[in-house]
């Protein structure tokens, strides 16, 4: 990683240079290497990497950025690393005394796993990022039990075999790499650790285990393995789908007699810089495992089109008037991203209640408000066909410059519309060019609605 031990560099970083992210953090990473006081006893490219890092630990990890003496790893690991978010849902899930973080990388989960209470022991075959997260354990006040190897190693261990003999119950997690001989992969067979190479050693031994893949993984392949998984967590950030959760519980008879053959697939949003369990929407649904059977959802009609379209209004009325006191109000639901991922988006809209627009149109009609819907709401201002002359009228009349365009199911791109009209992005409105039942084409105005639920 650097020329230099990396020990020797965290114990002189530690005593010659706590202030140094202090003094520079604001400056540029040039000014950092033209500036006459640049530390020189210590590696160049690691005082960059703290520099670097830490502008990311500040987004991603805000309670760890005003603490001092921290050492960061190479930018690269931070961008890999859970964010404090997602961290912290995780630790909600496991429910056992002892918890092994197995791929445990610069521990920002390892952090938010002890700190609900569980004994910590944090694998890690990057000696260098076992330095480094033993340093900042310590002076986070995390009690771990720090092992630099291998997981497959762990597992055949006399450690190992110590806790599995305990009374004390065990969870295992795992965060395997998604970058394997410098490609990137998805799947969890391609990934490293292969779990499917250790699956019967850890079913064993461990009472549950937690699989964090990749966004773009397929939960079928998770499906396919002969163990029953007992929930599949879609997991985003401010509507950002970041993690995949595999969640499986070994050892629990009772759990596994009610629950034979069943899967929970949860989805949940957690709202950035808010408490996990204050700032989030979720969904959760129960399936077998064959996947989520298909459900039934009423298509808009006719009839509620022609209640709030107002061709026949003049054009040059704002829209806010021509959607006001002589329109009811009406709402497009667009589901949760996690939601989305996990195919559950008409299960979703069935529980509250909503219309489907268009059998491939994944977005949900309702006369009155559902604020407690776990997603985007839009308050419906106008519709209409979009024909090419009533549309360059609509946006000369009510356009000035600027206004959204999102395209659903729609055979423009929003790239397209918009350079075909001359729109921008920006401002309070939207226009959303879509299809609706059976199959027509049309354009909704909206605006978003702010729910305090």
């Amino acid at each position: 990683m650097y020329s230099q031990d990396i020990k020797s560099i965290i114990a002189e970083y530690n005593s010659d240079y706590t202030d140094f992210l202090e003094a520079f953090r604001d400056g540029s990473i040039e000014e950092l290497i033209l500036s006459k006081s640049f530390p020189s006893s210590l590696p160049k490219e690691f005082l960059i990497d703290q520099l670097i890092s830490h502008k990311k630990v500040q987004q991603k990890i805000p309670c760890w950025s005003s603490v001092k003496g921290l050492v960061y790893p190479p930018p690269i690991h931070v961008e890999q690393s859970s964010s404090e978010w997602t961290a912290s849902y995780k630790a909600t899930l496991v429910e056992t005394e002892i918890i092994i973080d197995g791929t445990g990388g610069m521990g920002v989960d390892s952090f938010f796993f002890a700190k609900r209470g569980m004994k910590l022991w944090y694998i890690e075959s990057n000696e260098h990022l076992c330095r480094i997260t033993q340093n900042n354990f310590t002076i986070l006040g995390i009690d771990a039990e720090v092992v630099h190897g291998r997981l497959e190693d762990f597992l055949v261990s006399p450690e190992f075999e110590d806790l599995c003999a305990s009374s004390s119950s065990l969870t295992l997690f795992i965060d395997p790499s998604r970058r394997v001989q410098g490609n990137k992969v998805a799947g969890l067979a391609d990934s490293d650790p292969n779990i499917f190479r250790l699956w019967d050693r850890i079913s064993s031994s461990v009472d549950q285990l937690v699989v964090k893949a990749s966004p773009m993984a397929h939960v079928e392949e998770i499906l396919a393995i002969e163990y029953p998984i007992d929930s599949i967590h879609a997991v985003s950030v401010n509507n950002e789908l970041k993690e995949l959760l595999y969640h499986f519980r070994f050892r629990t008879e009772e759990h596994k007699a009610n629950n034979e053959g069943l899967v929970w697939y949860k989805s949940v949003d957690i709202r950035k810089n808010e408490r996990v369990e204050q700032g989030k929407q979720s969904f959760a649904i129960l399936a077998d495992r064959q996947g989520l059977a298909p459900v039934s959802v009423p298509y808009i009609q006719s009839d509620f089109l022609a209640r709030i379209s107002t061709i026949t209004n003049s054009i040059s009325n704002n829209t806010k008037e021509k959607g006001g006191a002589d329109s009811p109000n009406s709402y497009l639901y667009d589901p949760m991203v996690g939601a989305k991922k996990l195919a559950c988006m008409d299960h979703l809209a069935l529980e509250y209640g909503l219309l489907k627009l268009n059998s491939h149109t994944h977005l949900y009609f309702s006369e009155d408000l559902n604020e407690h819907f776990p997603g985007r709401i839009f308050e419906i201002l106008d519709g209409f066909p979009p024909s090419h002359k009533f549309l360059k009228k609509w946006i000369k009349a009510n356009v000035s410059k600027y206004i959204n365009i999102w395209t659903l199911n729609y055979p423009l791109s929003s790239q397209a519309i918009k350079k075909k009209y001359g729109i921008q992005d920006g401002g309070e409105l939207t226009l959303i060019f879509t299809r609706i039942y059976p199959d027509q084409h049309w354009v909704f105005v909206v605006q978003r609605v702010t729910c305090l639920s």
